[in-house]
């Protein structure tokens, strides 16, 4: 069975994700794309989060990847938005429904190579901007 959220065979998207969480938080080369591989991954599993928490994790893929803007400004910039004390929406889940309705994407975290960090830091910025671009098209959340 794929994955109901992203088309993934079986669950290996999530033990992928789970891989290079591993891999970019124990190398600092794979780890320059982190901001990246987790906000692509949440988008494409909306299950993970609120309808708020999604448009979010949206909004960041376009703040990293078209306006170029670096992760330690954006940690700067979001500081209130995203202390659990101060935000005004839940970013997680309680019911793990996906609030989007799309289930196959054109590129999927299963896409993403990891031989080098040069090769796995492109192919996790192409995956990011795939996701973004279609998430775009995404109406109704």
């Amino acid at each position: 069975m794929n994955c109901p959220e992203c088309g993934a065979p079986d669950t290996l998207c999530q033990t992928r994700f789970d891989e290079f969480l591993v891999l970019e938080f124990t190398n600092a080369g794979y780890g320059v794309v982190h901001h990246l591989t987790v906000a692509a991954y949440m988008v494409q599993h909306s299950s993970k989060m609120t309808p708020e928490g999604w448009l979010f994790e949206r909004n960041l893929l376009r703040e990293f990847l078209i306006e170029n803007k670096p992760p330690a400004y954006i940690r700067k910039q979001n500081k209130d938005v995203v202390d659990s004390g101060k935000r005004n929406f839940k970013i997680k889940s309680k019911t793990g429904l996906p609030v989007i309705n799309k289930t196959t994407w054109q590129k999927t975290i299963l896409d993403v190579r990891a031989e080098n960090a040069e090769v796995y830091c492109e192919d996790i910025t192409a995956w990011a901007m795939s996701v973004l671009e279609e998430s775009e098209k995404i109406s109704e959340v």
